[in-house]
């Protein structure tokens, strides 16, 4: 649980089919209202077999996308079964640090719907290798302003039309894209 601080109830949605380091760090951060949605394709993925999760978290099935992205299929199933009207997207392949939700909220509060930059930090050769792709192909366009979604995104289901939006990503491959068509986000660089 975060330091003390209030917040508006949060559900976080992450796409994942295996429990990451990701999913520790982030149900870490929880409070007692939050939940986060572990959303996976299959009944046969590896994140299906882990018990007990920690409190408030709980797998979402997803199952085969028809007709969008299978990233796309599993962001509208998860939105489709969060409790709360304020949400978060957010992956599995960079490190949540302790403060991540509260500096979302922060963000929030200063400039609507928000986009966090992840920092990718690896120490094998592969990494090395790849983390300037992943800055220049997916955080620096986020940066630059073509992408809703950089590696987390925060908005509220008032700031878009939910019904319209649910139905255009069940129709798409760029889930951040197609965000990034029915609201204004804002990036931010941590």
């Amino acid at each position: 649980m975060s330091n003390g601080q209030t917040h508006t109830p949060t559900s976080i949605l992450l796409p994942t089919v295996s429990w990451t380091p990701a999913c520790d760090d982030i149900a870490a951060e929880l409070y007692s209202e939050d939940e986060l949605l572990i959303i996976h394709d299959t009944e046969d993925d590896p994140v299906t077999g882990r018990e007990p999760f920690p409190e408030n978290v709980r797998l979402v099935l997803a199952g085969d996308p028809v007709g969008c992205s299978g990233k796309a299929n599993a962001i509208a199933a998860g939105m489709e079964a969060a409790s709360h009207d304020r949400l978060v997207w957010t992956g599995d392949d960079f490190y949540h640090p302790p403060d991540w939700l509260d500096r979302l909220h922060e963000s929030y509060a200063e400039y609507g719907p928000t986009t966090e930059l992840p920092a990718f930090v690896g120490q094998d050769p592969l990494a090395v290798l790849l983390e300037p792709v992943y800055a220049l192909g997916g955080t620096l366009g986020t940066y630059m302003g073509d992408h809703a979604w950089g590696g987390s995104v925060i908005f509220d289901r008032s700031d878009l039309d939910g019904e319209r939006f649910l139905s255009e990503l069940r129709q798409t491959i760029s889930d951040d894209g197609r965000l990034g068509e029915h609201t204004d986000v804002t990036s931010v660089q941590r």
